[in-house]
């Protein structure tokens, strides 16, 4: 009885050092292609908030570590002059962390946001989940008989940031059925524009 118990333990130990070396080679082999993936999703997200018509190096962030949370980057127009800055947020929402990328400009009265994209979340689908979803410019009408000009996305809630400072930003009203997921996000818009002041600040 105890010796087939202990074969039991050996075997069950055996099965377990296999398996977690299995998924540790998986991770390793697969570990540069999801880092590649998401480096990739973060510079789209930061050139999507930028001003169109500029550039930014993701590589090379005026603060912070290129690739983090802290990191604060400069968009530039064609001539090199800098013209907007983008950073990232986060905030804890009702299920999940709702991670965002700002663009803001400099203006006389303060940073004012461009663009707002959540990065990441994973809200209630219907409710909270509707910070991240996109709706089109087109018609039903446009849909089936065509339109002369080209279909555009957006997000109604994000979409409310646009034009506005930090203090504006306060003021964005909430999603219906979806404060706190809103709340969220607003918080980490906050804590974009408060990093990219500080890094305009220590320039």
């Amino acid at each position: 009885m105890i010796r087939n118990l202990l074969k039991f333990v050996v075997i069950l130990g055996v099965v377990c050092i296999v398996m977690g070396s299995g998924v540790a080679g998986l991770y390793g082999l697969w570990r540069g292609r999801i880092a590649d993936r998401e480096a990739a999703a973060r510079r789209e997200a930061i050139q999507r908030v930028a001003p169109e018509g500029t550039t930014v190096d993701a590589s090379a962030p005026i603060a912070g570590e290129a690739g983090t949370p802290s990191a604060v980057y400069a968009a530039r127009d064609a001539s090199g002059r800098v013209v907007a800055y983008v950073a990232a947020g986060a905030a804890q929402g009702y299920a999940s962390t709702v991670r965002v990328m700002v663009g803001a400009t400099p203006t006389p009265k303060g940073l004012v946001i461009h663009k707002v994209v959540v990065t990441a979340q994973a809200e209630t689908p219907g409710l909270g989940a509707q910070v991240a979803e996109q709706r089109s410019t087109y018609t039903l009408w446009q849909r089936l008989f065509g339109a002369d000009e080209p279909e555009r996305v957006f997000n109604p809630f994000l979409k409310r940031f646009e034009g506005k400072t930090a203090e504006g930003a306060a003021d964005v009203q909430a999603i219906t059925a979806a404060t706190i997921t809103s709340t969220a996000t607003k918080e980490a818009v906050n804590q974009a524009l408060a990093q990219i002041r500080e890094a305009i600040k220590t320039r």
